[in-house]
């Protein structure tokens, strides 16, 4: 029997479009075994399926390693669905690293992060999820993923704002632009590069200035429920990087101080169902329980 934690992950952090994301300690849980048929437990009716994404990555991951081991396993999530926070990707990439442990096959860490960015189309949700921390990727021309493990300082507190509406990510690829201005194009990636230095070095000032995007958020900030109310109401009270999670609808904040309760309570009380939780970097990626003890499993 096995049980690994899958964390989720919040992408782009502002200006790094499709290229920036960080592993968060809210965890999608599985227990499984190996097994000569395929039976999942505790699964939202809508993914008990073969379409499931767990199922389909371990699928695809067995026939890459040559195996046919089936599996059960049981589902223990608190991952938002279609809310930015990689539900997509802590789905695809359990599966895959429950493909090579029931097979007593130590996971190769490129060749994960390979498949699931090919699964699930996000290198910046697939890096940060199974490597753990913050990460950089961008796409070789031969389709595989090059990452870079970003230097985070501890200085750091985020706190994510999930209202009860969901955002495909289909309808927030859509409200975008299809092309840009050589000047937002340029400026994007200037904030980009000040937002990794401002991650490394725990400059608030710094961050407040590199938070600034142009190339998502002001498009995707509409598809959120009261989105202009919650971030003044965040920025007003503390100062920090007020961005969208991923394509949304979660709103990220990262900070030094926590929200205050006053803060917390204005936006509870917003006709959406806002759920406020403070939380950590994940900076194990995918974990593995031995002995009762978590550790990493790649």
């Amino acid at each position: 029997m096995f049980e690994i934690r899958v964390p989720a992950t919040s992408a782009n952090l502002g200006p790094g479009f499709d290229c920036l994301g960080m592993a968060l300690a809210i965890y999608n849980r599985f227990i499984f075994e190996p097994a000569d048929d395929f039976e999942m437990y505790n699964v939202d009716p809508r993914f008990d399926n073969d379409e499931n994404m767990f199922l389909r990555a371990f699928m695809t991951e067995s026939a890459i390693l040559g195996k046919t081991t089936g599996i059960h396993v049981d589902f223990a999530c608190d991952v938002p669905i279609c809310r930015g926070l990689g539900s997509s990707a802590a789905m695809y990439a359990g599966g895959i690293i429950a493909a090579n442990l029931v097979n007593g096959i130590q996971p190769d860490a490129e060749q994960c992060v390979n498949l699931a960015s090919e699964l699930e189309h996000h290198p910046d949700n697939a890096a940060p999820c199974i490597l753990g921390g913050a990460t950089a990727c961008l796409k070789r021309d031969d389709n595989t993923v090059l990452v870079h493990r970003l230097d985070i300082s501890d200085r750091f507190r985020y706190t994510i704002l999930v209202p009860d509406s969901e955002v495909p990510t289909e309808q927030a690829r859509a409200i975008l632009p299809k092309s840009y201005p050589l000047s937002i194009a340029a400026g994007n990636g200037a904030h980009a590069v000040m937002m990794v230095e401002a991650l490394r070095t725990g400059s608030l000032e710094l961050l407040r200035e590199a938070a600034v995007d142009q190339l998502h958020e002001p498009y995707r900030s509409q598809l959120i429920p009261n989105y202009s109310t919650v971030r003044k109401i965040v920025l007003d009270n503390t100062e920090g990087a007020f961005l969208i999670s991923g394509s949304g609808s979660t709103c990220f904040f990262i900070s030094h101080e926590s929200l205050a309760p006053n803060a917390v309570r204005q936006i509870m009380e917003l006709p959406d169902g806002w759920q406020i939780v403070e939380t950590n970097i994940a900076r194990g990626g995918i974990e593995i329980k031995e002995n009762g003890v978590w550790r990493k499993s790649i």
